[in-house]
């Protein structure tokens, strides 16, 4: 009998454990999974999930170009100019170094000497899934699905995770390292890096949660017309350039509100803050204002 039911609890995580690989779902409580209580179960369960995820992208990397980052690339130089004109667009000054200095430690480009612990590290077995299918279609491997791999990008909290296909990208106005840092301002709250925080703010910026691809993808956009133009312009033009041909092909946005986000952002001094104004959440109504509101509409429909 206990033979029996051993055979059957190895059939049961052989299962799971393939439908994980397969698609990246699993029973978060492990419900047939061994274990004294619910916390072993779980603690076993994500193991055995863990380990053979990374031994499945070992095996898949195996013959495969190996990626890795340009010669003498520095990561704490490029993360500082790349978030600089970002940060200093969107925060005041006595914020600047503070989020500079969280944008820089949340930067990990996923490659073959960090793969197995970015894996191991990830809280998250769905994101770990995800995080394995990046550094797949880094190395010219399909997912775990079978299917082509098109992730670049990956952000978690506040960790950045980019491909090393960032460095061999032929689109002018991607910048998946931008637009992974934008989503970490409203994934982080203000009060966690000793911020000023109040109950309406909250998060490092007010960014309605329709509208975070936007911001995402607008901030992107802009600053590689930064980078590119060398006049206001000139960012005109790049800014004409990219709606007729380069706005990203996604149902996440609106595009020809992402266009129109963009346009306003080159017109202006600071484009930062027009994108952050364009996505912000809609403005509170004081009570007192609500009220006499509803009053007046109370008359309005009695007369």
């Amino acid at each position: 009998m206990t033979d029996r039911r051993s055979k059957r609890t190895k059939r049961v995580m052989d299962r799971e454990i393939k439908r994980y690989l397969r698609t990246g779902d699993h029973d978060h409580d492990f419900a047939e999974w061994p274990g004294r209580d619910y916390l072993s179960r779980v603690t076993a369960g994500k193991q055995a999930m863990e380990d053979a995820l990374v031994a499945e992208v070992k095996r898949l990397e195996a013959g495969q170009k190996l990626p890795s980052l340009p010669d003498d690339f520095d990561l704490a130089t490029f993360a500082y100019r790349k978030f600089t004109p970002m940060v200093t667009g969107l925060f005041p000054a006595n914020e600047r170094e503070t989020i500079l200095e969280l944008l820089g430690r949340s930067l990990v480009f996923i490659t073959h000497e960090n793969i197995e612990q970015v894996l191991r590290e990830e809280h998250w077995l769905s994101s770990a899934w995800d995080l394995a299918n990046l550094y797949l279609g880094s190395i010219g491997s399909k997912c775990l699905n079978g299917k082509p791999s098109y992730l670049v990008g990956l952000s978690q909290e506040t960790s950045c995770y980019v491909s090393t296909d960032y460095f061999s990208d032929n689109d002018p106005f991607a910048d998946f390292v931008v637009h992974e840092a934008a989503h970490v301002f409203h994934n982080w709250k203000r009060e966690r890096v000793g911020l000023p925080h109040t109950r309406y703010q909250e998060w490092l910026l007010p960014i309605d949660f329709s509208k975070r691809e936007e911001f995402a993808y607008a901030c992107e956009a802009y600053g590689r017309i930064l980078e590119r133009a060398k006049s206001p312009a000139d960012r005109r033009r790049q800014q004409v350039e990219y709606a007729e041909g380069w706005v990203p092909s996604t149902d996440r946005v609106n595009q020809s509100e992402l266009i129109d986000i963009l346009a306003e952002a080159v017109s202006t001094r600071n484009g930062w803050k027009r994108i952050l104004k364009r996505c912000a959440p809609p403005k509170r109504v004081p009570r007192s204002v609500w009220i006499k509101q509803a009053a007046h509409e109370a008359v309005v429909r009695a007369s």
